[in-house]
């Protein structure tokens, strides 16, 4: 970013904090703007090794993108907590403030206090989440499966969106998103994506002898390699002839085979591996009809333990029965010619996963973050209940409410609440902008149709021009999604004004320093 802080004294020099940091949330809401809706255009996230990420998704772009400057740090934070609350939001939570530090930029010009600046923000924010109710609408079967669709619309999912959004629907009401685990595929089609009742994870048996299926499965789960101790495989040990060299060697695997009947000796049938299993292991395995799966991820390693009640263990020797857990089946499933271990029949009957299918790898992860999304603005909206019309159709009933509000607001903090008023237009104005329409005549004949019976349910027709109905024509977005956008803006933005000035801080103490804090 190009407003990098590196001397705090340098900076005050040439602006105030207020400009430095008003500068900086711009600039961050400048990155994304243009992401924002179904017409939002695409970025190209570039590290060092030149490896890349394509995407439209705020929350990715903000994660990834390299960023100094701490009033951007904030924003970024507060982005961050939006996705985790309510997985959707962000882009027009970052563009909310960027616009609302450009509105109070023009109120310090005008000699207004920048106290008073922030005490209206946060005024016309809770003003606006009380306001939102109004328009609110319940949720039903129907408006959950367009949430989806419109949290997917604009997207690379958006091919798909139809069959995307009845697995997120389904998995959403079946389950907590505790318990929805996504494992990804290139290589196939997104209609191929699909839904189970189970644990899906990729990978597959170590050794070719074991089995494919495993009925009444015992499982035990380990995060360490099955193998001889670091420490053990260190030793260098000096041989004269061909017969302690063969002493060594059956010694060796004397110890191996210690290890892995330590694990039969439990009564496990399947075993799944964070780390790698030894080679001579497998192999005993293998005779011994077990089911061994190695390098298994950490996020698949707890949804297995979650699902099947299994005790993770990092130590082998005190494995017992106890610590494993059950599925009535474990098997082995191709999926283009490679194969995925499927988990049935589990204690938690609550386990659901989802199988994401796309043509190439860059693809299926964009998909992936958007069906992430979609689930995550479902289950939100099922657990809230309500639903706001989307198209930027609450944000100008909000800056029409706002505006008629701030005449009720004695002192300057009214022309702060005029000010988060118009401020909402940037929403629909952008939604316009990325769509090749005149924001200025689309924001006109919105505000025009807002006046009338009826008219708070009308947004930007982002394929045609002018406006359209958003409820009839199943475009909608969470209650929740909004309402957290519109405060996290407010509050972030009423905390950036409040900075007087930017200080550089003295480094931490090291160890060995006088000043260090034993």
């Amino acid at each position: 970013m190009a407003d990098q802080i590196t001397d705090a004294k340098q900076q005050q020099a040439s602006a105030t904090a207020q400009q430095v940091n008003i500068a900086a949330a711009k600039e961050l809401a400048s990155y994304v703007r243009s992401t924002l809706g179904p017409m939002g255009m695409d970025k190209m996230l570039v590290d060092a090794a030149m490896n890349s990420v394509v995407t439209n998704d705020g929350a990715t772009i903000l994660k990834e993108t390299k960023i100094t400057h701490p009033t951007a740090k904030m924003i970024v934070e507060v982005a961050q907590a939006q996705e985790e609350t309510c997985y959707d939001g962000t882009t027009s939570s970052v563009v909310l403030t960027g616009e609302l530090m450009r509105q109070a930029e023009d109120l310090l010009s005008r000699k207004i206090h920048p106290t008073k600046i922030a005490k209206g923000y946060i005024i016309a924010g809770k003003r606006a989440e009380e306001l939102l109710d109004n328009i609110a609408v319940e949720v039903t079967d129907e408006l959950l499966y367009e949430v989806a669709r419109t949290a997917m619309t604009g997207k690379t999912a958006e091919t798909e969106k139809d069959a995307l959004a009845k697995i997120c629907v389904e998995v959403a009401q079946a389950t907590d998103l505790d318990n929805i685990s996504i494992t990804r595929r290139s290589g196939g089609k997104i209609s191929e994506s699909l839904a189970i009742s189970g644990i899906l994870v990729d990978r597959e048996k170590v050794h070719h002898n074991m089995p494919d299926v495993v009925e009444d499965a015992k499982i035990a789960i380990v995060d360490v390699d099955i193998t001889l101790p670091e420490f053990a495989q260190q030793i260098q040990v000096q041989v004269s002839d061909n017969t302690a060299v063969q002493e060594f060697i059956e010694s060796r695997k004397d110890q191996l085979l210690a290890i892995a009947e330590q694990i039969l000796k439990s009564g496990a049938t399947v075993v799944f591996c964070m780390r790698d299993i030894d080679r001579f292991i497998q192999e005993h395995f293998a005779k011994k009809g077990i089911y061994a799966a190695r390098r298994v991820a950490r996020s698949d390693i707890e949804a297995i333990s979650k699902a099947t009640e299994a005790r993770i263990i990092s130590s082998i020797d005190e494995l017992i029965e106890d610590d494993l857990g059950y599925a009535k089946k474990v098997e082995e499933v191709q999926v283009n010619d490679k194969p995925l271990v499927k988990i049935t029949g589990t204690p938690t009957s609550d386990a659901v996963s989802v199988l994401i299918r796309a043509p190439t790898q860059h693809v299926v992860d964009e998909v992936k973050r958007a069906f992430d999304d979609a689930v995550g603005v479902v289950s939100v909206a099922y657990d809230n209940g309500k639903v706001l019309p989307g198209g930027g159709a609450s944000y100008l009933y909000l800056s029409r409410e706002l505006k008629e509000y701030a005449s009720t607001i004695g002192g300057r903090e009214q022309m702060a609440v005029e000010a988060f008023a118009n401020t909402l237009e940037i929403i629909p104005s952008a939604l316009a902008e990325n769509s090749g329409l005149d924001p200025l005549d689309t924001l006109i004949s919105l505000r025009q149709v807002h006046t009338t019976k009826g008219g708070s349910t009308k947004g930007v027709n982002v394929e045609e021009g002018g406006y359209i109905d958003m409820i009839e024509n199943g475009v909608v977005e969470p209650l929740e999604v909004v309402s957290q956008a519109i405060v996290s803006a407010s509050n972030i933005a009423a905390q950036i004004l409040r900075i007087d000035n930017i200080i550089e801080m003295k480094p931490e103490a090291q160890f060995g320093d006088d000043n260090f804090d034993y």
